[in-house]
């Protein structure tokens, strides 16, 4: 079984091979070839990160207003089918086609306004707010 080597058995080292070794460490005062040629290649490689994010970003933006403009004729479609809906409900209550009590009407016509009112307000506020 090794065991761990006493003091007076250890290797040393001598000062003066420390100190000789030092100026091999210290760093150089000025840049020389390569290290512009790797500030060039860093640069470049930035610069196309910067490039392709802005890329991603316009891509996303794109994509973004594609899928708003489906959902705006959407939201809009179903308003006006539903309000030619209680509107029709309302002409044949009126010419005695159909009988309904008042608060029947009085709710869908509600409803009606508070759907118009909920759509616009909430949901296409929150389909158009601005995407930074």
């Amino acid at each position: 079984m090794p065991t761990s080597p006493t003091p007076h058995e250890r290797k040393t080292v001598d000062l003066e091979k420390i100190i000789a070794g030092l100026p091999a460490v210290k760093s150089k005062g000025t840049p020389d070839a390569q290290d512009k040629k790797e500030e060039k290649s860093l640069e470049i490689i930035e610069r196309t990160v910067k490039i392709d994010q802005i890329r991603q970003l316009n891509t996303d933006r794109r994509i973004n207003r594609k899928l708003r403009t489906g959902l705006s004729r959407n939201v809009f479609c179903y308003l006006v089918c539903y309000s030619f809906f209680v509107a029709s409900i309302v002409v044949a209550f009126g010419l005695g086609y159909l009988y309904l009590p008042d608060s029947v009407l009085a709710a869908m016509v509600g409803s009606t306004a508070v759907a118009a009112i909920g759509l616009v307000g909430f949901v296409v506020s929150g389909l158009f707010r601005n995407i930074t």
